[in-house]
């Protein structure tokens, strides 16, 4: 970018490091790529996250709007995020840029882009899909009138481009616009490199005789519980171990920690570090499949960059199967999910287990190839503005 004007680019987004989010750590990845290739990045964030701080540190030139409410109670946080949304694209307007790049948390952000960036160029960065994921969650019916307007609101002003989470994903949005001239780009959330990362074990995988299944991350409304009960119900402690570090709003948390409580082979961990990952054998993922492709899990991507397999129980027909299969098993969201985790456990066998693991550093390394190949994608784009 050499001798050209610099491009300037607003990232908008809730969470930013040193804040805790995937959303966020995400964000702050492109920015450091596009601050390499010689962009102005500015980045509009809130300024709290009920998660917490981590060690990643925030990139580009950084601007904040206050937290409305840090709370659990469900009302208030979901009428305090439709706010939030409002003030973090109104702030965002005031600051120059040449392009604004919108996610999707909070809920409805790209809706008030859609209505406050009108002639600006803007690009949607899908990461849970709204108002869609207020219904497919049972916040709303998808055919009351509060829906039907955050819909039609939410694609008055078409994005430029649209950075998905993966081909179906892409298809699903691409039926949002009348628009056919929307530049698509394909980013799976949760891509990392492990190659450089420390390999100390943790106290929980120390011991190596038996398989280790584990639960990281959300536990949220597009999960399902009843996966991870059945999960419970079928474990075989003798061969078997189940690690479970969640997070997230709602009742799902206490729920599962009352029910694996007392019983043998299961541990509740700490937060587990991005290298440690690797020592979970079997990562377990789940979505329903009301929120297939308004929501794709990031859990199954970064399993299978830490060389680990999955086992997800979800729609075949969703980015998470249709990019990752060879590294996994699948659960149909048609099977009785009790029945298809008996089927799991009685199949099982550890040559098969290794097959998936070698079939997960393959998809690895294509998975990093084309982030890269993607961000430059990008910036070749943003370049142009």
């Amino acid at each position: 970018m050499e001798n050209a004007k610099k491009v300037t680019v607003n990232i908008v987004n809730r969470d930013y490091p040193p804040y805790k989010g995937i959303t966020g750590e995400s964000a702050a990845e492109l920015a450091r790529y596009l601050l390499d290739a010689g962009f102005e990045v500015n980045v509009v964030h809130v300024d709290s996250s009920f998660l917490g701080k981590n060690e990643n540190l925030p990139a580009g030139n950084i601007f904040k709007v206050k937290t409305l409410y840090n709370g659990e109670s469900k009302l208030p946080r979901l009428f305090a995020n439709i706010l939030s949304g409002y003030f973090l694209i109104r702030k965002s307007k005031k600051i120059n840029c040449d392009v604004t790049i919108v996610m999707t948390d909070p809920g409805l952000l790209n809706m008030w882009a859609s209505l406050l960036l009108k002639k600006r160029k803007w690009i949607l960065w899908s990461m849970d899909l709204y108002p869609e994921a207020f219904a497919a969650w049972g916040l709303i019916s998808g055919k009351s009138f509060p829906y039907k307007l955050f819909y039609k609101l939410t694609v008055k002003n078409s994005p430029q481009s649209v950075i998905s989470l993966g081909p179906l994903q892409t298809g699903f949005i691409s039926k949002r616009y009348n628009n056919q001239s929307i530049k698509f780009f394909q980013l799976p959330c949760g891509i990392f490199h492990i190659g450089n990362l420390a390999s100390d074990i943790p106290p929980w995988a120390t011991d190596r005789t038996k398989t280790i299944l584990g639960y990281i991350g959300n536990l949220g409304a597009p999960h399902s519980l009843d996966f991870l009960y059945a999960i419970v119900d079928r474990l075989d402690a003798e061969k078997f171990k189940l690690v479970l570090s969640v997070y997230g709003y709602g009742t799902k948390i206490q729920s599962l920690k009352q029910y694996v409580s007392g019983k043998e082979g299961i541990e509740i961990i700490p937060p587990v570090k991005r290298e440690h990952l690797k020592y979970i054998d079997i990562h377990l993922a789940s979505l329903l499949s009301q929120c297939t492709h308004i929501s794709v899990p990031s859990k199954t991507v970064s399993s299978v960059c830490a060389g680990s397999a999955f086992l997800y129980c979800g729609e075949a027909e969703s980015d998470n199967w249709y990019l990752l299969k060879d590294a996994g098993w699948l659960i149909p969201a048609e099977t009785d999910v009790t029945e298809g985790v008996k089927h799991f456990f009685e199949n099982f066998d550890l040559k098969n287990l290794e097959d998936k693991k070698e079939a997960a550093r393959t998809l690895s390394g294509k998975l990093n190839s084309g982030k890269a190949e993607t961000f430059q994608k990008i910036s070749d784009f943003l370049s142009l503005n």
